[in-house]
């Protein structure tokens, strides 16, 4: 017990948690009347083992006929939204509560003796199951100029992958300008290493790149970020890497930091494509238009020591 006790220390148990209530509204308006074919809409936030979300609520107008949830793919939660008639505007409101789980974003230790140095070396069953995440084909990423940047942080990291994570967040933080770019899919990561400057999942499908290019599962993750500060918060991307021992570990370029309390995840997958907030099409000649607002509260929640 009293060994239990001192690894429940270092590993820093019973740290407060954070709570969050989240509003996400968006509101479509259209120029003309359209059909609504059915929509995905991916704005459920993740139960894990980093958060808990206790309440869930979306509310849609108009009304759809049928709403179904699902658990996809990649083990998010989607709901499917079927709808009737011919319609100008749509809006959905999620309303959830969330519990952050995670202060110490270090709070693991490797299990496998080959998850140290890179090349990541996952043995032959993990290799097999993480291949989605190991693939390099999303990013693209096959120049001198993206090659250029993996061997930098490598050697600056000195073949340890946790320092090669820690500095690839840092790196990207401080060497390239942030933008906000509310539409469109991620620049590859050769056009952000050439412009010097990208949004956050711009920074997010670089990261990615390098970490598969030294064989480190990456997937992107889509969700919110609550800074200390009173700026108003927008949907957040960053990546998560698959560690032996640590499981799902959430890095985020954009602010340079491995993620913990302060991140609340909605959605991940090999694939940035299959994190959309929304995903669906319509019929009619009506032009689209989207407004969006986020809202975040936040408060803490002390979490009562765990005993053995």
């Amino acid at each position: 017990m009293r060994a239990h006790k001192t690894l429940s220390k270092l590993l820093g148990s019973g740290q407060p948690s954070m709570q969050f209530k989240i509003a996400h509204r968006m509101e479509f308006g259209f120029s003309a009347p359209v059909f609504f074919e059915p929509m995905t809409v991916r704005l459920h936030p993740r139960s894990d083992a980093a958060q808990t979300t206790r309440i869930h609520r979306l509310e849609v107008t108009p009304p759809p006929i049928r709403t179904t949830r699902i658990l996809g793919l990649d083990g998010n939660v989607e709901e499917i939204l079927w709808f009737s008639g011919l319609h100008r505007n749509l809006t959905l409101i999620a309303s959830s509560e969330v519990q952050t789980l995670r202060k110490n974003p270090f709070d693991f230790l490797l299990t496998d003796s080959r998850a140290h140095t890179l090349p990541l070396a996952y043995s032959s069953s993990l290799s097999s199951l993480l291949s989605p995440y190991l693939d390099p084909s999303p990013g693209m990423a096959d120049d001198d100029i993206f090659r250029d940047f993996v061997n930098e942080v490598r050697k600056a990291s000195g073949n340890e992958i946790l320092p090669f994570l820690t500095f690839l967040i840092r790196h990207i933080r401080e060497s390239f300008g942030y933008t906000v770019r509310e539409a469109g899919e991620p620049h590859s990561p050769d056009r952000t290493l050439r412009e010097g400057k990208g949004s956050c999942r711009d920074f997010a499908l670089l990261a990615i790149a390098a970490c598969r290019a030294c064989h480190i599962a990456a997937r992107f993750t889509s969700g919110y970020h609550a800074p200390g500060t009173h700026e108003e918060p927008d949907l957040h991307a960053w990546i998560e890497v698959y560690l032996p021992g640590a499981g799902w570990r959430g890095c985020d370029p954009s602010e340079g930091l491995m993620a913990a309390d302060h991140h609340i995840a909605l959605v991940s997958s090999a694939l940035p494509s299959m994190t959309l907030p929304t995903e669906g099409h319509f019929r009619g000649d009506g032009r689209s238009g989207l407004e969006t607002r986020i809202t975040v509260e936040r408060s803490e929640d002390p979490v009562p020591d765990q005993k053995c």
